[in-house]
C-alpha cells in the first residue's frame, strides 16, 4: 500500500543510491535523476494531501464491506436551518445518517444538534472554523481547532465526538499527529456528490447513482436548500435497489463516541 512512510523510505533508498552513484562515476545525468527523484516524491505527496482515498498520512475510514447492500449518508458543513429540511426527509424514511459539525455554528443551530441527537443521527467533528488552510495548520492550532468543537458539542449533548472529517478531505503529517493524540477515528468518502457546485441538482443526482455501490460512503452538505431536493429523489432509488442505511458507526463497526 502506497503510504507516507512507506515513499518516505523508498525515496531515501533512491536518493542516497543516486546520490552514491554520482559520486563514483561522476556522470552529471544522475543529478537530473536525483532532480526527477525529488520531483516524484513532491508530486507524490501533494496527491497524499488532496486525495482523500489515497489514506496517505494515515488511516482513514472511506468505504464499508462490499458484501452487504449498506451505506452511510454523512453531512457535512451544518449544522443550520437547512438541517431540519434534511432531517424531515429522513424521518419520513427511519434513516439514521452522520452530521460533520462545523463548532461555530453549533451555539447558533444548538436545537437542531438537540434534534440530531433526538433523533438517532451521529455527530462527527468538522473542526470549528472549516478554514481552507486547516489541513495545513500546524499540531497546537489543529488540535484547538479539534477540540473547541468537541467541547461545544459535548456541553450541549453530553456526547464526546471520535468521529472526525477533515475539511476539503485534506490530510498531512501533523492531522496524522493530531488524531492519534486524540484518539479519533477518521472518516473520509468514496462518493462525492459536489452538491456544493452550481450544478443543476438532477446531474448531482445522477452522479451520485452511478457511483453508489455497497459499502459507499456518500458526501453531501446539509447547509445548502438543494440537499433536501438531492435526498427526495436519491434516497427512494436507492431503497428501490434495495440498499439499507446506515450510521458510519454501524458502517464500519467503530466508536462514535468517547466513554467518559
Amino acid at each position: 500500500m502506497l503510504t507516507y512512510k512507506n515513499v518516505r523510505l523508498i525515496h531515501a533508498l533512491l536518493s542516497t543510491t543516486v546520490l552514491i552513484v554520482y559520486l563514483i562515476y561522476g556522470h552529471v545525468q544522475w543529478l537530473y535523476v536525483a532532480m526527477g527523484l525529488a520531483l516524484l516524491y513532491l508530486c507524490t505527496l501533494l496527491y497524499g494531501v488532496f486525495t482523500v482515498k489515497a489514506a496517505f498520512f494515515l488511516t482513514l475510514f472511506n468505504e464499508g464491506s462490499p458484501r452487504d447492500k449498506l451505506i452511510a449518508l454523512t453531512f457535512d458543513d451544518g449544522p443550520s436551518q437547512n438541517t431540519h429540511q434534511v432531517m424531515d426527509i429522513l424521518k419520513q424514511y427511519n434513516i439514521k445518517a452522520t452530521f460533520f459539525l462545523i463548532g461555530s455554528k453549533v451555539k447558533e443551530n444548538q436545537e437542531v444538534v438537540q434534534r440530531l441527537v433526538a433523533e438517532g443521527h451521529q455527530l462527527g467533528n468538522h473542526t470549528y472554523h472549516h478554514s481552507k488552510a486547516t489541513g495545513f495548520y500546524p499540531v497546537a492550532k489543529l488540535t484547538e481547532e479539534l477540540e473547541s468543537t468537541r467541547s461545544v458539542v459535548k456541553q450541549l449533548t453530553g456526547l464526546n465526538m471520535k468521529l472526525y472529517r477533515p475539511p476539503f478531505g485534506v490530510t498531512t503529517p501533523n492531522l496524522a499527529k493530531v488524531v492519534s493524540q486524540l484518539r479519533l477515528n477518521v472518516i473520509g468518502w468514496s462518493v462525492r456528490s459536489f452538491d456544493t457546485t452550481a450544478q443543476p441538482a438532477e446531474g448531482i443526482i445522477q452522479r451520485v447513482l452511478r457511483q453508489v455501490k455497497p459499502g459507499a460512503v456518500v458526501l453531501l452538505h446539509d447547509d445548502r436548500e438543494k440537499c433536501a431536493v438531492l435526498l427526495e429523489t436519491i434516497i427512494p432509488h436507492l431503497l428501490n435497489q434495495r440498499y439499507t442505511f446506515a450510521t458510519v458507526g454501524e458502517l464500519f463497526e467503530i466508536e462514535a463516541y468517547e466513554n467518559d
